[in-house]
């Protein structure tokens, strides 16, 4: 398979999508929740996965398609090429900010990231990455950075799951970090935030829960860019159907590990 191609492609596809939502002409707010009542989904969200699940169908009968707005996520095939598609992650800010939202593809094969995808639809910003080929900024390079000292580090953090969900030992730890790193940010939308530790705007983001839309086209571009991607906790596994997620610029990501897991 030429991956470069495939990522060509799925560009197109995700230019074509990312116009019903920065066209006000098309922008559908039929709202409804999930499960949590905070955890907002348009029309839109299905109308473009819809859009981009045929699209792929039409082109690769064979690859597979795994949504966010669709069937219950089970696992990666490992027998054929798999498209995992957050259609708006963001649907939040999309709703109330339309601004830091984005269409998020990573393509894997035998369990393995080929190609990542994200799009910051309002701010025309493409992230992408294929293995073994770096990842780049709207067709700009993205080179690993050089260790900073955590003191400087900026870190990405829904503080909300802190608050709600944490336990007291894992608020304790979060506390001492906040007070130890230079600043911490939370724009809304996960995907976003891990391209941006991908493109050095952020040194880390750390998640205690997400899916595998939003972090698995990120995780191929933070690898081709330098840095790591992986569980928060010892014993969590990614591409489960829910899991903790660290990811950041390696020494930066060492020292937050080692101390969530007690090292």
């Amino acid at each position: 398979m030429d991956w470069t191609a495939l990522k060509d492609q799925a560009i197109a596809f995700i230019s074509e999508a990312a116009h019903r939502l920065y066209d006000p002409a098309l922008r559908n707010l039929d709202i409804d929740t999930k499960e949590d009542a905070d955890d907002l989904v348009t029309a839109n969200d299905f109308a473009v996965q819809h859009f981009l699940s045929d699209k792929i169908k039409q082109a690769y009968p064979s690859h597979f398609v795994i949504g966010e707005e669709g069937e219950q996520y089970k696992n990666i095939p490992d027998h054929t090429i798999t498209w995992i598609i957050d259609p708006i992650d963001g649907t939040t800010n999309y709703v109330h900010q339309y601004m830091n939202f984005a269409i998020s593809i990573g393509i894997y094969y035998k369990g393995e990231g080929k190609v990542g995808i994200i799009y910051d639809v309002m701010a025309d910003e493409m992230f992408t990455a294929v293995k073994g080929e770096g990842a780049y900024l709207n067709g700009k390079k993205l080179y690993p950075r050089k260790s900073i000292d955590f003191s400087r580090a900026i870190i990405g953090f829904n503080a909300r799951w802190l608050v709600g969900s944490a336990g007291p030992k894992t608020k304790e730890v979060f506390a001492g970090m906040v007070r130890d790193v230079r600043a911490t940010r939370s724009y809304g939308s996960a995907s976003l935030e891990l391209a941006y530790v991908a493109a050095g705007r952020l040194d880390a983001y750390v998640s205690m829960r997400l899916a595998p839309w939003d972090y698995a086209a990120a995780a191929i571009m933070i690898s081709e860019a330098g840095g790591e991607c992986t569980p928060l906790f010892d014993g969590d596994e990614l591409f489960t159907e829910s899991c903790s997620v660290l990811a950041g610029e390696k020494h930066v990501h060492e020292e937050m590990f080692a101390r969530c897991n007690g090292q």
